[in-house]
Parts: C-alpha cells; sequence; structure tokens
C-alpha cells in the first residue's frame, strides 16, 4: 500500500486488483482498477472511490467517499470514508487521499466496466 501510495504522491496512475467485496457493486473481488492522483479536493466527490490512509491509525483503504463536512473548531474539510455497505472506516483530509477510482477491469468474462469521474 506505500507503494501504491508514493507512486500516486509522484503523479503516476496505479492499477491494482481488488480484494474482498466492502465495495461490490461496482467493485468486485479480485477486479483491476485503476486509480488516477488527486492532486485537489475539488477531485473527490461523495460517491466515489478513493485511494487513501484512513483516520485514526493510518489504514489504507481503496474505499468509499461517504460524505464531505468541516470540523467546526478549526474550519478544516473532512472527508467520511466507508464502504458500499454503509460502514463507516473513518476520516480523511485532502492529504490523505492519493487517487480516485478512474476504471475498472472486471475479472470475470473480461467485462470492461468504466468509471470515469469529472
Amino acid at each position: 500500500n506505500k507503494l501504491l501510495k508514493d507512486h500516486l504522491m509522484c503523479g503516476q496512475h496505479v492499477c491494482f486488483r481488488s480484494s474482498g467485496w466492502c465495495l461490490w457493486p461496482r467493485v468486485r473481488s479480485n477486479d483491476q482498477c485503476a486509480f488516477e492522483p488527486v492532486r485537489a479536493e475539488e477531485q473527490v466527490n461523495v460517491g466515489g472511490i478513493v485511494f487513501c490512509q484512513v483516520q485514526p491509525g493510518d489504514r489504507f483503504f481503496a474505499h468509499n467517499v461517504k460524505a464531505k463536512a468541516v470540523w467546526p473548531d478549526s474550519g478544516r474539510t473532512y472527508f467520511t470514508i466507508a464502504n458500499l455497505h454503509d460502514r463507516e472506516n473513518g476520516w480523511c483530509y485532502i492529504e490523505h487521499i492519493y487517487g480516485r477510482l478512474i476504471e475498472v477491469l472486471a475479472a470475470s468474462a473480461g467485462d470492461r466496466l468504466i468509471e470515469l469521474l469529472p
């Protein structure tokens, strides 16, 4: 996961196979997922899938952005990270979000599913 983070932070696209069913039905276990680097908050949308380091604990996830909000005390924007079954894993600032999902190649039957984000 650190290698993926390093490549994204250097401006490189990354591709890896998913594991688990947390993002089903959009991403299935063993699907090939392509991520592009995230450089600005405007690239991150609620409902999008991002590769991030979730706080607290600095755990790496490719998960769903469930919400975008502002901490009342600091005024900083943060993103709530969850799976697609509504289990929240934590939160991230923009500096913890390294990439966003741009393409999925299904593991079965060579079907090509494309997710393009604005």
